[in-house]
Order: C-alpha cells, then sequence, then structure tokens
C-alpha cells in the first residue's frame, strides 16, 4: 500500500527515526508501573482530565494539562482535523516531548480523551506513548500522589516529523476501497448512530460494509481496559483480523481513537483513522451510505 491519505500532503522534514516502541514502554501501562517512573527525566505525564479546573484542583505530580480540543483542530465544515506540522511542532513544544520523551496520558473518560492525543502523537511517528490504563480514578485508587504544583516545562529541541499517510485516511481513499476484502471499515459510534436512529450529520446510518463495535466495549465497568485476549477474541468474532487494514471512524475520530488504540495495543500491523470521520461522511452528498445493517 503506497499511501493512505491522498489529500493531506506535506512538504517538510524527515520522518522520526526512533524506535517502534521502547522495550520498557507498553502502550497501557498500570499505575503501579507509573509510580515507579515517576520523577525520571525522560518522562512527560499528560492529564486530560475534562477541565482546567480539575487539573488546577489536583493531578499527578509532573503532569502538565491538555485539552482534548488542543490535539485537535477544528474545522469550519464541521468536525475536526489533524495538527499540520508547524501546529504539531508548537504542541510538542508546549507539552515538552521531544525525541527521546516517554510519554503517559491519563483522562478521567475511560480513556477517550488520552486515546485522541495518541492518535495525534502516534501518526507523527512518535512512539514511546502510554495510556494509563483507569486514568486519574485508578491512580488515587491505588494511593497515587497527587498535587496541585505545576511543573515547569522544559523546552525540548525540534524534532524533525511528518505525518505518517499509512496512518490517516481520507474520504478518497475508503471511497476507493469500498468492498475491498483486504479492508476492514470500522465504527465506533453507537448502534443508534450506525443504524441511523440517531443522526447527527444530514443523513444518517454508516459507510458502506463497516462494521459497529462501540468504543465503550473495550472497558471494563471501572473504567479499565478488558484483558488483551477478550480484546482480540472480540474483534475476531466481528472479523476485524490482523492481516486487514483496519480503517477506524467515528463523528469526528474521537469515540474511534480509542478504537485505533486498542487496535494497536493488540499490535495490528495496518491501523489507520479517518481523521474527518462522520461529520464529513454524513454531510456529503456525492459519498454511498447505509441506513441500517
Amino acid at each position: 500500500m503506497k499511501t493512505i491519505r491522498t489529500s493531506f500532503v506535506l512538504v517538510v522534514f524527515l520522518v522520526l527515526a526512533v524506535p517502534a516502541l521502547a522495550a520498557d514502554m507498553p502502550l497501557l501501562v498500570s499505575a503501579e508501573w507509573l509510580r515507579e517512573q515517576l520523577g525520571a527525566l525522560d518522562l512527560r505525564i499528560v492529564d486530560m482530565q475534562s477541565g482546567a479546573a480539575d487539573y488546577r484542583q489536583g493531578h499527578i505530580p509532573g503532569a502538565v494539562y491538555l485539552d482534548v480540543d488542543d490535539a485537535r483542530v477544528k474545522v469550519p465544515a464541521g468536525g475536526y482535523r489533524l495538527p499540520n506540522p508547524d501546529e504539531m511542532q508548537r504542541l510538542l513544544a508546549r507539552l515538552g516531548i521531544g525525541r527521546d520523551t516517554r510519554v503517559v496520558i491519563y483522562d478521567d473518560s475511560g480513556g477517550l480523551d488520552a486515546a485522541r492525543l495518541f492518535f495525534t502523537l502516534d501518526v507523527y511517528g512518535i512512539r514511546n506513548v502510554a495510556i494509563l490504563d483507569g486514568g486519574s480514578a485508578r491512580w488515587r485508587a491505588t494511593g497515587g500522589a497527587w498535587t496541585p504544583d505545576v511543573p515547569r516545562v522544559p523546552q525540548p529541541a525540534a524534532s524533525p516529523l511528518t505525518l505518517d499517510a499509512a496512518r490517516v485516511a481520507d474520504a478518497d481513499w475508503i471511497k476507493a476501497h469500498l468492498g475491498d476484502k483486504s479492508v476492514a471499515l470500522l465504527d465506533a459510534r453507537s448502534p443508534g448512530e450506525y443504524t441511523a436512529k440517531d443522526v447527527r450529520a444530514r443523513r444518517g446510518g454508516h459507510i458502506p460494509g463497516a462494521v459497529n463495535v462501540e468504543w465503550t466495549r473495550h472497558l471494563r465497568a471501572d473504567g479499565t481496559f478488558k484483558p488483551i485476549e477478550e480484546l482480540r477474541a472480540m474483534y475476531a468474532a466481528e472479523g476485524i483480523t490482523p492481516d486487514k487494514t483496519v480503517v477506524t471512524y467515528c463523528q469526528t475520530q474521537h469515540r474511534a481513537s480509542h478504537s485505533y488504540f486498542v487496535l494497536r495495543l493488540l499490535g495490528y500491523p495496518k491501523v489507520a483513522g479517518y481523521d474527518r470521520s462522520w461529520s464529513e461522511w454524513g454531510n456529503r452528498p456525492d459519498l454511498p451510505i447505509e441506513a441500517a445493517r
């Protein structure tokens, strides 16, 4: 596959040459793991709780705050897009993330906001990134330290980076691959949105051939992720298998970033996100839809 994204051509720097993942840095980390890493000079913790007020009241020591909307860029026509390279450089500088930084993201929404930042970082080739399992609730329940102190963020050296086109899909690419058995479309929205009972664009329904696996199915009741083998079996049962190129989408690639993260966690080699998602597809009359399945 040469490229997935055809409409987002970037003439920028060379791609980051970083390892796929540090040996001691899993994609999903526990509160116990993070406690042992607190204070490490190469570690950046990103707090994505519901609002800045929550962050000011308390957060994991050393964490910097990021609103989910700062991990994406609003589009006037509706929905969001990924930051361009200049916007991405500013975001990394604000968070204090450099080439060798290990990043742990947490939130209070079952990993939903954290996954959106994970997607943004991942498609730019920043690989030493993990999500804290269970987020702030799990951290505090297990006795993790909590502080209102705001850390000073060191400015990292700017790293050359470019968007990994194989990790991002656009409407044209998806339309051209409808019916392709080597491609699986994963709809992370609610069943109501998928079947057009809940319409959030000019048209309701789903992209033809898409499989509906709502993002909440990844989680236990306490907000932690289900076991790897259970998640693997769930996706296999839906025909979402590692041999396919899997494209995730929802309304704005927010919930679908959770699905993107889980598939990366499962080791799927060909995963992409449709960043404009149903906010574009559902509003474009030239694109085909299915209303029920």
